[in-house]
């Protein structure tokens, strides 16, 4: 008899997106009550509930009881856990905000602070190759390749070599990671200037760069052409 081997996937199984969806609806939170869309009170209760959230990801009432959960679900469970811990209703918490901008902003903040935590590792071994090439650049040995030469290196060239090879793969990490500081809170495609009020997405995503601490910055621009194009669009 085949049986699944699959387990259930709670909340509290991904606290890194807990943390960043509790940071998006604090932000948002912020931002609507600058806007006056929330309350001063509700804004605070909201606010104060994803910061309970963000102390401790790990919570037991973080649960779905769900095998698999997409952006949409997620979303709405949020908002109904931030809706019970607050007493504001869901669709106040969720105002502004379009499941997939919420949820592709979330995964930017998760990606990045990973990469952060290879590159400290990654940054440690470049500094030790850096060291051994120096520390060793007289002490040779013989070069071996599927030639099978026999040509004398040394072992300080050989970390050279390495240190200049991993470097060329952290320069690139960091190019990569910097793309997903961009996000596009209050910019869903198709609707993205229908849903949201004006305003929402500047004051989201300078509130989030505050609660984050992280240079973010929206993505697309005003300026572009595809933006412009919707803009005229929707008015």
């Amino acid at each position: 008899m085949l049986t699944s081997t699959r387990e259930i996937k709670e909340f509290r199984d991904y606290p890194q997106l807990i943390t960043a969806y509790a940071e998006i609806k604090k932000a948002s939170a912020a931002a609507n009550a600058s806007l006056g869309i929330l309350d001063p009170s509700d804004a605070e209760a909201i606010i104060k509930a994803c910061e309970e959230i963000i102390e401790n990801p790990y919570r037991s009432e973080l649960t779905t009881g769900t095998l698999h959960i997409n952006g949409l679900a997620y979303n709405q469970a949020f908002n109904r856990l931030l809706a019970a811990k607050s007493g504001v209703l869901e669709e106040k918490i969720n105002a502004g905000q379009g499941y997939e901008d919420v949820f592709n902003t979330a995964q930017n903040l998760v990606v990045y602070r990973a990469i952060n935590l290879t590159r400290s590792g990654v940054d440690n071994l470049l500094q030790t190759l850096r060291n051994k090439a120096v520390e060793f650049r007289n002490e040779m040995h013989i070069a071996r390749s599927h030639l099978q030469e026999s040509l004398p290196v040394s072992w300080g060239a050989v970390f050279g070599a390495m240190y200049i090879c991993l470097k060329r793969s952290a320069d690139e990490l960091q190019r990569v990671q910097d793309l997903f500081l961009g996000v596009n809170l209050g910019l869903t495609p198709i609707d993205s200037f229908t849903h949201s009020a004006p305003g929402f997405n500047a004051l989201a995503v300078n509130n989030l760069r505050k609660v984050t601490g992280l240079l973010l910055h929206s993505v697309p621009q005003d300026d572009d052409p595809v933006c412009l194009v919707l803009k005229k669009v929707d008015s």
